[in-house]
């Protein structure tokens, strides 16, 4: 008579795991995220990295990894990142003040492009991200883990590397201030 109980509580458990599924995909429903923004090529390759060319994750595009001609933020993410998901809020209020003075880049590591895109839509992400399924960028710059943020001057010369999740936007700019020579306004 004991296993009757036993068996019903693992049915029990199984069915609610099934119903805990709380992927990015799971939150907008069947007709895909509507999340797009696209990218912009870099000039300057970042060391490292070197020239590298991944498809922008808004549009699809090729996009050449690396500086604009100013400083960059590239900012490594994945929707499986547990870290990730808190610091995405940081990193957006660092784009929305900042962005105008240095560029940002997410970088959506290990992740399919589906799930990376409607973690970018639930966190209504407004910079670029591209999708480096193969962690390309994270392995070029020698970073452990995920997260991950590697402030690139405008030559594509690293300055600052962060790789302890916990980052808030006043830490992005406090850094970014320190390894770029800059005030940010």
């Amino acid at each position: 008579m004991r296993r009757a109980p036993a068996a019903a509580a693992a049915l029990l458990l199984l069915s609610l795991s099934a119903c805990g599924d709380d992927a990015p995909e799971a939150a907008g429903g069947a007709d895909g995220p509507t999340w797009s923004v696209a990218c912009g090529p870099g000039d300057a390759p970042i060391d490292g990295v070197g020239e590298l060319e991944l498809d922008c994750l808004g549009d699809g595009a090729a996009t050449a990894v690396g500086a604009d001609g100013r400083p960059l933020v590239v900012v490594l993410w994945a929707s499986w990142c547990v870290p990730c998901r808190d610091e995405a809020p940081e990193v957006q209020a660092f784009y929305e003040a900042h962005g105008d003075q240095v560029g940002v880049l997410g970088v959506d590591t290990a992740d399919t492009r589906e799930a990376a895109r409607w973690f970018a839509e639930e966190f209504g992400m407004t910079y670029p991200s591209v999708s480096d399924p193969d962690e390309a960028v994270r392995i070029g710059l020698g970073v452990p883990g995920l997260p991950g943020i590697a402030f690139v001057d405008a030559d594509g010369a690293v300055a600052e590397l962060l790789v302890e999740p916990g980052v808030t936007a006043e830490g992005l700019t406090e850094t970014a201030e320190a390894a770029f020579g800059l005030e940010l306004a």
